[in-house]
């Protein structure tokens, strides 16, 4: 079975993301801090992180990225960022998967649908639609 770490401190949405995810035959682990979700991700061993970007101290999730990559080595890991940072800080550029600042796979904005999220996770898993996770 996949095992998907979910890296957001909103409890809420953790809770609707697992949902959603095991529906689709997920295994689901989830962190609230970054901390948390860096010690998760050399434990659990996932086999991919939604990571949310906007978390209590700021923008987190680009340390979390830069760190899973270059502190535990995790080059192949994929990482998806599901953020609404486009939205609530009305910023007029727009932030995008890149190797040296964002080393991410997929950028979802939110709102998503849970479609959207199955779909963007089965991708990066280099899975195909209907495969169960």
């Amino acid at each position: 079975m996949t095992k998907i770490l979910i890296i957001d401190d909103d409890k809420d949405l953790q809770a609707l993301y697992r949902e959603i995810l095991e529906q689709h035959d997920f295994k689901v682990v989830s962190a609230l801090g970054p901390d948390e979700g860096i010690d998760l991700v050399a434990s659990e061993k996932p086999d991919l992180v939604v990571l949310d970007i906007m978390m209590p101290d700021g923008f987190e999730g680009f340390e979390v990225a830069r760190a899973i990559r270059e502190d535990l080595k995790l080059m192949e890991l994929p990482i998806i960022v599901m953020s609404a940072v486009h939205e609530v800080k009305k910023i007029p550029y727009r932030f995008t998967p890149d190797e040296k600042h964002l080393p991410v796979d997929l950028w979802l904005d939110k709102p998503f649908s849970p479609d959207d999220l199955v779909t963007r996770i089965r991708t990066a898993l280099n899975e195909t639609p209907g495969q169960p996770g």
